[in-house]
């Protein structure tokens, strides 16, 4: 008798992997209860950002990476929400994206870290601890001083992202690093954007890219507005504009140079914006906002103009107008304008 056999070859699919967002008791507004653990991240309760001064926070990075084989780190900077584990999973979640559909990026090669930028309601309620850095409920977000604790003062949370920046600079520690990329989505987006008009210049600065995403508002570099409002005071000051009322982080920096020389080196950098084409929400409704216009989206459209209307987009500067997208941490980041600047992107990089 003879048996025919067949080989059927089944092929294997590969599911996208996918993590879960923590879930935290408490609110913004009352506090966070606790500081969660997250799938892929080793939560740091004290991450030393001044050794000298004594000063650490809390912060998520990349769990089991060999430093010596990352060459780009990606600094995830939360929303108003200050929920850093919902905003460091969005990127993560991100990245399984990108490696999923892109056999180049590799996820040994990136670090993610989100530093988390608590309030005192938050120490109340038992995500932050004594000893922490602590901020205001919305003044981390404009390089504002800590308010805790009283040990430390005039401590900008410039001064941490600096800190950051200079931690995966350090060749020592990652030899093999090519791009540091700032980026934040909503208030994360109005952080980064604020922070890449102010950090003083250094010799890393060509390896450094920011992402701002979805700002409520923007710090507008003409002192002229789309939609005037005569009645609106204080328009275009800081953390709207750039006639005055610098955080100390950078008020003998700004007087140097001025208008012109702070808009000068902020065009000079790798800056890449991106506003999902549905995000038709108001966000920040206070007149200095709405003089930039009524939405998230007409804001960034009227912000390009001006560019434009400067003299062009700046030869470092990617505008993404991401198509079916709203007011979403995880899908803007999940894009494929996300993943292309979060993890691809070389932009002025030295070995770009």
């Amino acid at each position: 008798m003879l048996f025919s056999f067949f080989l059927v070859s089944i092929p294997i699919v590969l599911a996208q992997q996918h993590n879960a967002e923590p879930t935290v008791d408490g609110s913004c507004d009352d506090g966070w209860q606790s500081f969660p653990n997250v799938t892929d991240a080793t939560a740091y309760p004290n991450w030393i950002i001044d050794e000298e001064l004594g000063a650490y926070m809390p912060v998520y990075q990349t769990t089991g990476l060999n430093a010596s084989e990352v060459t780009r780190a990606v600094i995830i900077l939360h929303g108003k929400e200050r929920t850093c584990w919902t905003d460091w999973n969005a990127a993560n979640n991100a990245l399984y994206n990108a490696t999923y559909d892109d056999s180049t990026i590799e996820r040994d090669e990136i670090s993610i870290l989100s530093p988390c930028f608590f309030d005192e309601d938050d120490l109340e309620a038992g995500a932050a601890q004594d000893g922490q850095l602590l901020w205001g409920k919305r003044t981390w977000m404009s390089g504002h001083r800590n308010v805790a604790p009283d040990s430390i003062s005039d401590f900008s949370s410039f001064d941490v992202l600096d800190a950051l920046v200079d931690y995966y600079m350090n060749t020592t520690l990652y030899p093999n690093l090519k791009v540091v990329v700032v980026a934040g989505h909503s208030a994360g987006g109005q952080m980064s954007q604020r922070y890449a008009a102010l950090r003083i210049s250094t010799e890393n600065d060509d390896q450094l890219h920011f992402w701002i995403a979805n700002p409520a508002s923007l710090l507008w570099l003409t002192s002229d507005r789309p939609v005037p409002n005569d009645d609106c005071k204080g328009f275009d000051r800081y953390k709207y504009g750039l006639a005055s009322k610098y955080p100390a982080y950078a008020t003998a920096n700004a007087r140097v140079l001025g208008r012109e020389g702070i808009i000068e080196r902020y065009n000079g950098r790798t800056l890449n914006y991106a506003w999902g084409l549905k995000d038709n929400g108001d966000g920040d409704t206070r007149c200095q906002a709405m003089t930039q216009g009524s939405t998230h989206l007409k804001r960034g459209k009227n912000f390009v103009s001006m560019l434009e209307d400067m003299g062009g987009i700046p030869n470092l500067t990617t505008i993404d107008w991401v198509p079916k997208v709203r007011h979403d941490t995880e899908k803007m980041m999940a894009s494929d304008a996300g993943v292309d600047k979060l993890f691809r992107y070389m932009g002025n990089s030295t070995d770009a």
